[in-house]
């Protein structure tokens, strides 16, 4: 104690030194431990990629013959699902020539005319249900059945439209099928021993409706026979401005009301009156072959 009091600095130096060395040897073999550590776990890791990279895997009779039963399972699964798909979509005639599917288009678009002059719903000049191309000059015989699937199911959307009563049908675009490129390639719908697929044939439709009558035309598309999906939806409101609360607009559509005397005036009709414009995108399903019987 003499010494540390007579030599402070000392001491003190010393006593840092000490503890410096303690905390030095503890961190030392703090990280010691955690090399060792690390070092059996990557030890362990290679001998284990080592065993796996060299070993030969037999296959196991019980396993083999599990596998092949659930891709039979499988396979059953989807040819069902397949036949029901292809219960609800138009028949595809292979045999359609393409003098008959422009005859049909002839037909089709002929009666879609007809019906929307009698009910006064307004069509695009030309209309030609999305076929304007095959209007003068035949598809390829590759082509000529799958298009007349999709006749089926446009020229359905169209007469649920008419029925639903819209205010017009502004254009009918399709998306063109495969089986219309020139590549032979693209020609095949299917390969022999391939299981069923079920491909969509996508289009969009525009056209003007008042609200209920919009309604009812997505609730009949939706239900629709040939089936048809609803891909997109996008409606526009005629009037997107909202009406004014110190001048609410009149409402043309309805009769004049006579204010009673001594009574507040008749509320007007804010909502309900716009026409919508919209634009669906759908898609008719078929399915690529007949589902293999069980």
């Amino acid at each position: 104690m003499n010494w540390f009091k007579a030599n402070p600095f000392l001491g003190g130096l010393a006593l840092f030194t000490a503890v410096a060395a303690a905390a030095a040897l503890y961190f030392a073999s703090v990280q010691h431990a955690a090399f060792i550590e690390q070092s059996d776990a990557y030890a362990n890791n290679v001998s284990t990629l080592n065993n796996l990279q060299s070993a030969k895997p037999f296959p196991n009779p019980e396993n083999l013959k599990a596998a092949r039963a659930e891709d039979k399972r499988a396979a059953e699964v989807f040819s069902r699902l397949a036949s029901a798909v292809a219960g609800q979509t138009a028949p595809l005639d292979n045999s359609l020539t393409p003098q008959q599917f422009q005859d049909q288009l002839s037909e089709a678009a002929g009666n879609i005319l007809a019906k929307a002059q009698a009910g006064d719903i307004a069509l695009p000049e030309d209309f030609y249900l999305g076929f304007t191309q095959y209007k003068n000059q035949p598809p390829t015989t590759a082509a000529a059945p799958a298009l007349g699937q999709q006749l089926a199911s446009i020229s359905n959307v169209v007469r649920l439209l008419l029925e639903s009563r819209v205010t017009e049908i502004t254009s009918i675009t399709r998306i063109p099928l495969p089986e219309e490129a020139e590549k032979k390639e693209d020609q095949a719908r299917t390969e022999a021993g391939k299981l069923p697929e079920l491909l969509l044939a996508v289009f969009d439709v525009e056209f003007v409706a008042e609200q209920a009558n919009f309604r009812q035309a997505l609730n009949f598309i939706a239900n629709a026979q040939p089936m048809v999906l609803v891909r997109v939806v996008s409606v526009a409101n005629s009037n997107p401005m909202a009406p004014s609360k110190e001048n609410p607009p009149e409402n043309q559509d309805e009769p004049a009301v006579a204010e009673t005397p001594g009574q507040p005036p008749p509320i007007p009709v804010l909502f309900g009156q716009e026409n919508l414009t919209v634009k669906l995108r759908l898609a008719s399903v078929s399915v690529s072959a007949a589902a293999p019987k069980e």
